[in-house]
């Protein structure tokens, strides 16, 4: 260590100790230099996800149903005497980062892939209201977010704090917390066109609603769930910093972003990234195209561009 550094060490010291109350003073009291984990951007995510979202239930570990066996991912078979089935002893099993990149056209900004497994039992009933069984289920749910993270770093961190993560480079860490709720299950039967209804598929209203409306007629085929989920998502760093506490903070929403069908209307419709040609790193909200999360004022800023549908409403 060279003597610039143990200059500015003695000269931190003798601050801490002295600044506020004289050099005679409990050193633990006035301002205090810590290594925090600083938040640079979060927000949370109420979302309901149905079976459009999840897809049908699948089979988990060591699943078994009346004498059918499944492979885990399989798609999950009611036994053919099912008339109702429900969720039991939900968990939000784990939360995986699949992907974290610096946005390319956004300096600042990082997008980050999540994997949400979501595992619970599925227990059948017959009509009389006698169970029949159970089985292990689960279901995946996949989300994009962009947040702010600041600009990639090119120091190389290591501490034996966690004794787990070795060397840190680059880019900021990510958190994300959640919760999930059952909200409903329901068996799935198969459409007009099945072996019941196969000779009249291009007309379903000539089979009758004895057939083709009634499903007590048929067996169902799979089932389908309907999970709520509560995630907050955070971007952090570690920094050296002077602190005054104000409390607890609390993330505000994230803003729903576009649609997957369209994503030329979401690109067209965003302010040009003039800090691409001129770069800045002064914090500010992260938006991204396509079905994706950003910044809780991603929507805001946007409106204030004066943009709309990819037209400017200031033009003449």
């Amino acid at each position: 260590m060279g003597v610039y550094e143990f200059d500015h060490l003695t000269q931190l010291s003798a601050r801490n100790s002295c600044m506020n109350c004289g050099c005679n003073c409990d050193a633990t009291t006035g301002e205090t230099c810590i290594i925090a984990q600083k938040v640079f951007d979060q927000c949370r995510i109420q979302k309901c996800l149905t079976a459009s979202v999840l897809g049908p239930a699948r089979a988990g570990n060591n699943s078994a149903c009346c004498t059918d066996m499944f492979c885990e991912g399989d798609i999950i078979v009611p036994p053919c005497n099912a008339s109702d089935v429900s969720v039991q002893n939900l968990e939000l099993a784990s939360i995986d980062i699949l992907r974290k990149k610096a946005n390319p056209l956004q300096t600042g900004c990082w997008d980050i892939d999540l994997k949400y497994v979501f595992r619970y039992t599925l227990e059948f009933r017959r009509a009389d209201g006698c169970t029949i069984g159970c089985i292990n289920a689960s279901n995946v749910y996949n989300m994009k977010v962009t947040l702010f993270g600041s600009t990639e770093s090119e120091v190389t961190t290591t501490t034996d704090l966690y004794d787990c993560c070795g060397n840190s480079y680059g880019g900021p860490f990510v958190v994300a917390e959640g919760k999930a709720i059952a909200l409903n299950a329901e068996l799935k039967y198969p459409s007009c066109c099945n072996s019941c209804c196969n000779s009249c598929c291009n007309d379903c209203n000539s089979c009758g609603n004895s057939c083709c409306n009634d499903n007590t007629a048929t067996a169902p085929v799979a089932v389908n769930v309907t999970l709520g989920l509560f995630t907050i998502v955070k971007l952090f760093r570690t920094v050296n910093m002077m602190v005054n506490s104000l409390g607890r903070c609390l993330p505000e929403q994230c803003t729903a972003l576009g649609s997957a069908a369209d994503p030329c209307a979401n690109f067209e419709s965003m302010e040009f990234p003039m800090d691409m040609f001129s770069p800045s790193a002064q914090p500010h909200a992260c938006c991204s195209i396509g079905t994706t999360y950003g910044s809780a004022a991603c929507a805001s800023e946007s409106n204030a561009t004066g943009r709309n549908n990819g037209s400017c409403s200031s033009c003449g």
